[in-house]
Parts: C-alpha cells; structure tokens; sequence
C-alpha cells in the first residue's frame, strides 16, 4: 500500500514538473513573440519617419529653387537638370515607402543634391551682385549721358540764341529815312513837290547807322517804292528786278552796291517816274541784303 502511493506521488511530481516546463516555454515564446512585434512596428515607425523626412527635404530643395532668380540661361539649364533629378527622387521614394534599404540609399542622394544646390546658389548670389552693380553703373553712366546730353541741349540753345542776337545785332539800321516828289526844271535844278503831275522823280535819303557786330564789306541796297495801287515802281516785272526778302521775293525799285565799312554811311537814291505819277499815299521801304532797314511814306495830291 506504501509502495503504492508512493509511486502515486512520484507520477504527480512528473506531471507538475511539465507542467511547470511547458508553461515556461509558452511564456518565453509569449515574451519573444512581444518582442518581435514591438522591433517591427518600431522599425515601421522609423521608415515612415525617414521617408517623411526625405520628402520634405526634396520638397524644400524644389521650393529653394523657384525662389531663384536669374537671367543667365545656362544657370537656368542646369537648375532644370536638378528639378528633374529631386523629382525623380520623389517619385522613387513613393514607389520604395516600404524598403529601408532604398530610402537610405536615396536620403545619401539627397544629401548630395543640396550640396549642389548650395553651391548653384552661390553662384547665382555671385551673378545677380554683379549685374546688380552693372545695372547701377549702368544706370549711372546714362545718368551722366542724360546730363550731357542737357548741357550739350543747353548750350547749343544758348549757341543759338547767341547766334540769334549776333544776326540781329549785326543787322544794319537806318535813320533820318525821308522819302519826297520831286519836280526837275532843265535836268538840274530839282525842286520839291507834293503834286503827283509835277513829280519827275522820288528822293530817298537816309543814313546807314554805325555797326560795329556786321560784317564789313560790300553790301547791296535796295529801294522799294510801293504806289497807292499797291503797284511797285521798277522798271520792268520781269525776274531781272526781283530779289528775296523775309523768306519771299519781290520787285524792288533801284538797287545800289556800297562799301560799309561799320561806320555811319549817308546815302540818297532816286528813282525816276517812268509814266505820270497817281495820286495817293506812297510807301517806302529800304533793305539791306534781305531784310528790311526802316520804311517811309510821303503822299503826292
């Protein structure tokens, strides 16, 4: 009966000892199971990160880049090759989400990448400075033009303001201009008249003023005597007797070639009557070369 229980005991150690065995090795493989799934949902965590990361630097390169600005067009072309190269990254990125081993690879590419881009950008720092400084200089050397191109403006205005006055100044002028009938008894003796059938010939008197500006020098006079019919008294109408005055031509009455030497010059011309002379108010002008010297009038009854 000892014997017997004794046996009993033994058989029920046994089975407590697998018992206590096999919930162990359930527990153990419990643990390693546990741990597993949190080293694979830590590394799930870390990739997601690492791809975010490597998107968000791609999509801040993109962005550097249209921020850029430049006009040089191998720049520009080089630029184009990068954008190229980081979206391409991107989209290899999206297609490895999942595989470490290709997000890291394309994180070292990326890295490469902004160091180019560092460098494009200093480049492109470099020549926007310099065309910076050549749009001002640029800028001021047409600054300078423009002022030049004001004093030359101005003092070619001045120049021909100048010449203006020196061409006014050097105008001769007459006085004492006195225009008058006269009767002619036996071809010497003349006598004033204010009867137009008594006027054999019109006196014209005047004194050329002293110019020390006009040039001096032979000079021609001309006599224009305009009758109260608006007709003027020359010879013939023909081209012979027409000379250009203020911009125009026109008949003169006699024409007479001096010598001025820029000193006061007395002079009196005459113009003898070619028919009998009308009534009416007679206008006298005098010119000198091609413009007018002073003017008259005398009336015959």
């Amino acid at each position: 009966m000892a014997e017997s229980k004794e046996k009993s005991n033994k058989g029920l150690i046994v089975i407590l000892v697998l018992l206590v065995l096999t919930n162990a090795a359930t527990l153990f493989l419990f643990y390693n199971e546990r741990q597993e799934n949190v080293l694979l949902i830590t590394d799930n965590t870390d990739l997601s990160t690492e791809k975010d990361a490597l998107n968000m630097e791609l999509q801040d390169m993109l962005a550097q880049y249209d921020s850029v600005s430049t006009d040089n067009e191998d720049m520009l072309a080089q630029i184009a090759e990068q954008r190229a190269e980081i979206e391409g990254l991107m989209k290899e990125a999206e297609k490895h989400k999942d595989d470490a081993w290709i997000i890291h690879k394309l994180r070292k590419e990326a890295k490469t990448l902004r160091e180019v881009m560092k460098n494009y950008l200093v480049t492109i720092d470099s020549l926007n400075t310099a065309n910076q400084e050549l749009i001002v200089q640029k800028a001021e050397v047409e600054t300078k033009l423009t002022e030049q191109k004001e004093q030359n403006q101005e003092l070619s205005t001045k120049n021909d303001e100048l010449a203006e006055k020196v061409k006014i100044g050097s105008k001769l002028k007459v006085v004492d201009l006195i225009s008058l009938g006269q009767r002619v008894k036996s071809n010497t003796v003349h006598r004033e008249t204010d009867r137009a059938k008594r006027t054999d010939k019109v006196k014209t008197c005047f004194t050329i003023n002293k110019n020390e500006v006009a040039k001096p020098g032979k000079k021609y006079i001309y006599l224009r005597i305009i009758g109260p019919d608006g007709e003027v008294l020359a010879f013939d109408q023909d081209q012979q007797y027409m000379f250009t005055y203020d911009g125009k031509e026109g008949l003169y009455s006699r024409k007479e070639e001096i010598m001025y030497e820029n000193e006061e010059t007395d002079m009196c011309l005459y113009w003898d009557m070619q028919k009998e002379a009308i009534e009416g108010k007679y206008l006298v002008e005098i010119y000198a070369e091609d413009y007018l010297m002073g003017t008259t009038s005398f009336e015959l009854k």
